[in-house]
């Protein structure tokens, strides 16, 4: 075994991990700007059904909050809100 060997595998292992990092790294800019739009719909929503929404007023922050998840995860279709 030559003497140079252990540096020239050890310097390959850092470059090799390194650019897996960099490689995992961008890979999650896609899923970060879901993530930053998700939680902007999220944040306005509940501010309007907080502020505008007068049949929801008596409503406790959970169920607004669960209001809003349904909205900006598309599941409300119906632009009015059946109450009991």
């Amino acid at each position: 075994m030559s003497p140079n060997k252990g540096p020239k595998i050890i310097k390959y292992c850092v470059i090799t991990s390194t650019a897996a990092l960099v490689l995992i790294f961008i890979s999650l800019i896609p899923i970060s700007r879901k993530a930053l739009y998700w939680n902007k719909c999220f944040k306005k929503t509940f501010q309007w059904i907080d502020k505008n929404e007068m049949d929801l007023k008596n409503w406790d922050r959970a169920s607004k909050e669960i209001i809003a998840v349904a909205v900006c995860h598309g599941a409300v279709y119906e632009t009015e809100i059946k109450t009991n």
